[in-house]
């Protein structure tokens, strides 16, 4: 074999060598490993192991300042395709179901439930209430949901709505393990219908004291679709968990001869997740296992779940919480004005291209009327915030910190006026009676019309005595609204007055009919009039474009109807709204 065959060889057989090297040192740790080497590895693995199971047990709960614990939020998201066990299992301990007693004075007797004359159920109902009938006073009980959301050395505090404990003699909270307890009330908050109870941590064993509290999350951050669970106690069956998705954000909720649900809250979430009856004060968690929401109503045609429920969200829960158990009641800012929203078609009447808040009303001894703002001024700007949809100006006013000097922009008679206000406090002027002359007389229901196929005439003796008007009452009177009309479509009613058209005074139909002219001249297509009703103003924006026949554009027609207004069925009844929102 020739030298450099041999060398070729040798040089190959190195190439290989190198190859296999580094697998061969791999192999030699693996094998050469000594007993110390293994102790090590072994102490190793089992430091990280503990870590690990330091940060599980973190994951499931914190320690606050005052001893108690909170519910740790999940920062991973879950996979859903194992269900939601993972965030209804931590949460079940905190969530409680709330049992309610009333003594129902026997003077005060409700209608009997009317049923087709003739039936078995008229028969059953008949014999049923008829030996209900008694002098003595009798206990109804009611049931609720509830949820902890802060625990001291003393208390936990449980969140629930107002209207499940509303009236109620005596209050039982029974936690998830079946444990009863004596609940009292904390405080309460009509306008948002939250309530907190507090139960004495001395009354559980010693065992049984380590509660722990949910977190609140941050509705705003939630999407339309994300996952919801909610968690309560529906038709007393105890804790129970449903799922769902968000399915609208921004809901102001409305129920016949009520007024609004919670007049403070406009903006609702709407979600997918079952709730029924004693759901109400309930919590709905998104999938960090926060609180995003005080489950509140429900709508339904027959009292049951058809998959549309209402939350209170967090953003006014949590404050509105925190006030109750810190202070022992809200403390809100206050002007001292009736309101009602701008619409769009309001706006174009007036020549405005955004929207805002019309001023109804002033209160006699309030900041606004210290501010000199007028009753029909246009608020289009509080603090910096335009007032829209996202941005009410009840919910901005009430957040604003009190004694704060608040610069309002605010549009009057065809001008923007820059104007300071100094906020006072909603409660203390509903306490010193302040709130009783925010001009009830005043109050103005929200709404849109059309003054075409109304019948108008100016004010005589004979029309005040007909419609009981008071002798200061001055403008047109409404005798007669036209079957579909627009004006039904706006749901004018004889007997209201016609005050202002466009900001402008009329005193006989004649000025209607010119303001309205002279609107159309301008290339405007409404007009806003100032109507009143036993003396309550209201600004509904009058629609005043050409050929208005029903037939000939029925798209149209129908995009000017006001929606219906949802029949909300609340689970256990809410004291009233008041007719218009306050600021």
């Amino acid at each position: 074999m020739k030298l450099s065959q041999l060398l070729a060889i040798q040089c190959s057989i190195l190439t290989l060598m190198t190859a296999f090297e580094p697998f061969a040192h791999a192999r030699s740790e693996r094998i050469s490993s000594t007993p110390i080497a293994k102790a090590e590895s072994t102490e190793k693995s089992s430091t990280i192991s503990n870590k690990a199971n330091k940060t599980q047990e973190n994951s499931i709960s914190t320690t606050t300042k005052t001893g108690a614990s909170t519910l740790a939020t999940r920062e991973a998201p879950i996979d859903i395709t194992r269900g939601f066990s993972e965030i209804a299992e931590p949460s079940l301990p905190s969530v409680v179901n709330v049992a309610t007693t009333q003594i129902i004075d026997p003077k005060i007797k409700g209608e009997r439930p009317s049923m087709p004359s003739g039936t078995p159920f008229d028969e059953l109902f008949r014999e049923f209430f008829d030996n209900q009938q008694s002098n003595a006073p009798r206990k109804v009980q009611s049931l609720g949901s509830g949820f902890i959301i802060r625990v001291t050395k003393e208390f936990a505090f449980i969140v629930t709505n107002n209207h499940v404990i509303a009236d109620a003699k005596k209050i039982t909270v029974f936690l998830h393990d079946k444990t009863e307890l004596e609940a009292a009330v904390h405080a309460a908050d009509e306008r948002t219908d939250i309530a907190v109870l507090k139960v004495k941590l001395s009354d559980l064993p010693e065992y049984k004291r380590n509660i722990v509290a949910l977190d609140w999350g941050n509705a705003d951050e939630t999407h339309v679709g994300d996952w919801v669970v909610a968690i309560g106690n529906p038709f007393g069956l105890g804790s129970s968990v449903t799922a769902g998705i968000v399915s609208s954000k921004g809901r102001d909720l409305v129920t016949p001869g009520r007024g609004r649900v919670g007049d403070y809250v406009d903006d609702f979430l709407q979600h997918s997740a079952q709730i029924n009856m004693g759901n109400s004060g309930g919590c709905l968690i998104n999938m960090k296992r926060q609180v995003i929401g005080v489950n509140t109503a429900i709508f339904s045609p027959t009292g049951g779940n058809v998959g549309i429920g209402f939350a209170v969200p967090s953003g006014v829960a949590k404050k509105t919480v925190d006030q109750l158990i810190d202070f022992g009641r809200t403390k809100r800012g206050w002007l001292g004005l009736r309101i009602q929203h701008l619409t769009d078609d309001m706006a174009e009447a007036l020549g405005l291209k955004v929207q805002g808040a019309i001023v109804g009303g002033v209160t006699t001894d309030g900041p606004a009327k210290n501010a000199t703002i007028q009753e029909g001024d246009i608020i289009i700007e509080y603090d910096g915030k335009a007032i829209n949809d996202q941005n009410r100006l009840t919910r901005l006013v009430g957040e604003t910190e009190i004694g704060k000097a608040v610069p309002i922009k605010v549009w009057r008679k065809g001008k923007e006026i820059i104007l300071k206000v100094t906020v006072g406090e909603y409660e203390e002027a509903v306490k010193s009676g302040r709130m009783e002359e925010a001009d009830a007389s005043k109050v103005q229901n929200a709404t849109t019309t059309d003054i075409l196929g109304v019948s108008l005439a100016p004010i005589t003796e004979t029309m005040r005595k007909k419609w009981n008007l008071s002798p200061q009452a001055k403008g047109v009177i409404i005798l007669k609204v036209e079957p579909a009309s627009a004006g039904e479509d706006a749901e004018l009613i004889p007997g209201e007055v016609i005050v202002e058209v466009n900001q402008k005074e009329v005193g006989k139909p004649e000025d209607v009919v010119n303001l309205i002219k002279e609107a159309k001249k301008n290339g405007r297509k409404n007009v806003m009039l100032l109507v009143t009703r036993k003396g309550e103003p209201r600004y509904p924006s009058l629609r005043i474009e050409e050929d208005q026949k029903r037939e000939s554009k029925p798209d149209d027609s129908q995009s000017r109807k006001t929606p219906a207004k949802a029949r909300i069925i609340i689970e256990h009844p809410a004291n009233s709204a008041k007719s218009a929102p306050g600021a």
